[in-house]
């Protein structure tokens, strides 16, 4: 089973690295391979003319090489070769780089792409903290695995085999055969004990993703934990998981500790055997001086490698299991099917909803059977109690969701069957809890249109009433507003929203409990703002006070998610039903 999520990972990853529309990368890929079997091979014939070398400096006593030109170049040309063995290793990692590093911010942007077009579901249920750990780690085990196992461990038991025939043509069966059994013996217990090692270091892992997910979400939430004195609960809390990897840690290093030791006992009592074996060969007259060091040479060449396999096997396991947590998310399907499907231009924007029934949960409906329509240029509110369903509309008409039943319309054409990016960029929303990105004012302003230049982002300050609060900043447009723009009061994150949407300029706006957060001077000024940029503009407002419906050309009353009241303000007080009954309890806290 593990194998095959793991062939599965591999299979994700190949396109990135053999990309159909990049010759230049295949080109890079299959250099690379090339120069890998050219720095192989030097490296192989490096210990064969280092064994020549000393078997020349041997000679020079019986006058042979009385010159020492033979000895000289054959040490030049054993320093030439290591040098065109790493020269090739080099120009191997420059060719690939590019490759690695091209498949890697493909991925990332792949995987960013997708968690933007899931569902609003996947984001509420979302932990950010091990979601972002997700990610990060996944890119970097692309990275490890390119680098480590296509360029090292698997050459390097190519080398093996290669090496072990050579030590069978030039030194007999048995010193390959020790090769074999030394290498074999040392890949078994390393791949054993970091098998038992894995268990400590996915404890350890569980452990660092708790730590992130309750060092961001109490970060995030800095205010709430003040508000209710709760920084010992927090540190108790974040201690009591750092405790937990503190102790998978320490395991893990003992492990660790334990797989070199018994790595080093293996591989030495190799080498020495088979260095006591060349002794006795060359007391017989087998093997010459050179051939014993050619044997030391190409044991220790295989070693240094191999020394790392238990770290580098633990972090191939390792990179494919967080490859796999972050191509897992590519598996997790949108619940909202998008089509590429545009809606068709037209200068009017009428929305319908027809008997839309909707549910999150099949035991509690949330929406029964609505049906109502905002005209072009109209002004329609919908109001109700908490958990009648208002704000449902909204996730809807924006399809974070579709209906159960029923269909939502636009000029006549069902948002279904439109792609999201058409149907959005129709509509301006000021949400109840404007959320910034921790930048400048400026940019907050102009992500409503990127393209924007300064005068049109001073024109939609002004038209929000911010433009002389922007002013009278030290730096003006481009004062940080910080995290989730706290730096800011409500009424100023208020009119900031209101600038960008303006700056969108839509065919709808979408006004979701814009003003409820704020107190009542305020919510005036801003209720004036929305009434001058929604001027004409086909206008849904979704309201929890009903001083904001009060001048909409039709107010919905909501209630357990049916519609029981339809009417202007003046029509439904008269009827003195519900809208009349809330009109009531709201009243004397609108005249304070």
């Amino acid at each position: 089973m593990q194998q095959r999520k793991y062939i599965k990972t591999f299979q994700l990853l190949l396109p990135f690295l053999w990309p159909s529309n990049r010759k230049d990368l295949r080109i890079r890929v299959s250099f690379a391979v090339i120069a890998l079997i050219l720095a192989k091979i030097a490296s192989v014939s490096t210990p064969l003319v280092l064994g020549v070398s000393v078997n020349s400096l041997t000679e020079l006593s019986s006058g042979i090489n009385l010159f020492m030109l033979v000895p000289i170049a054959l040490i030049i040309g054993y320093g030439f070769a290591k040098i065109i063995a790493l020269a090739f290793v080099e120009i191997r990692d420059a060719l690939f780089s590019k490759v690695s590093q091209h498949s890697t911010r493909q991925i990332s942007l792949t995987i960013f792409k997708h968690l933007h077009n899931l569902s609003l579901q996947f984001h509420l249920n979302r932990q950010t903290g091990a979601l972002a750990k997700f990610i990060d780690r996944g890119t970097k085990g692309i990275d490890f695995l390119l680098r480590y196992v296509l360029f090292n461990i698997v050459p390097t038991f190519f080398e093996i085999f290669l090496v072990s025939g050579i030590l069978f043509f030039i030194y007999g069966p048995w010193y390959a055969l020790i090769t074999l059994t030394t290498f074999s013996l040392y890949t078994y217990l390393t791949f054993t004990i970091t098998e038992w090692r894995n268990i400590f270091r996915k404890r350890m892992n569980q452990a660092d993703n708790d730590v992130s997910t309750k060092m961001i979400d109490s970060l995030l939430n800095y205010e709430t934990v003040k508000y209710f004195n709760n920084e010992t609960y927090e540190f108790d809390r974040l201690d009591k998981s750092l405790e937990d990897y503190e102790i998978a840690a320490n395991k893990t290093q003992h492990a660790l500790s334990l797989l070199n030791v018994a790595q080093t006992f293996i591989i030495m009592t190799g080498i020495t055997i088979m260095l006591v074996m060349s002794a006795y060969g060359i007391k017989n007259g087998d093997i010459d001086v050179g051939g014993f060091v050619v044997i030391n040479a190409y044991m220790l060449q295989l070693y240094q490698p191999l020394n790392w396999l238990g770290s580098v096997y633990r972090e191939i396991r390792q990179s494919l299991t967080d490859m796999e947590n972050m191509f897992s998310l590519l598996e997790v399907k949108s619940t909202i099917q998008n089509v590429n499907e545009k809606i068709p231009e037209s200068q009017i924007a009428e929305i319908k909803f027809d008997q839309v029934s909707f549910d999150y949960d099949v035991r509690r409906t949330i929406i029964k059977n609505i049906s109502f329509v905002v005209p072009n240029g109209k002004k329609v509110a919908i109001v109700g109690p908490t958990g009648a369903g208002k704000s449902t509309i909204s996730r809807l008409l924006f399809k974070f969701y579709e209906p159960k039943s029923g269909g939502i319309f636009i000029n006549n054409s069902n948002i279904n069957n439109i792609s999201q990016e058409s149907l959005r960029e129709m509509i301006g929303v000021v949400p109840q809890d404007t959320v910034l990105f921790n930048d400048t004012i400026h940019y907050n302003i102009s992500y409503g249109n990127p393209l924007a230049n300064e005068e049109e982002v001073i024109h939609a300050a002004k038209n929000a009433d911010i433009h002389d609060f922007i002013s009278s900043l030290p730096e003006g447009y481009q004062t940080i507003v910080g995290e989730r723009g706290l730096k800011l009061s409500g009424g100023e994150k208020q009119r900031v929203a209101i600038a960008r949407t303006i700056l969108k300029n839509p065919k709808i706006f979408f006004f979701d409990e814009a003003t409820s957060a704020l107190d009542t001077s305020t919510e005036k000024e801003i209720q004036n703002n929305l009434e001058n940029v929604s001027k004409n503009k086909t206008t849904l407002i979704i309201a929890h006070r009903l001083s904001t419906a009060a001048n909409a050309d039709q107010i919905i009353v909501l209630d357990k998610g049916i519609i029981i009241e339809q009417g202007t303000h003046e029509s439904l007080l008269a009827q003195k039903g519900k809208y009349f009954e809330m009109w009531g309890k709201q009243k004397p806290l609108s005249s304070f």
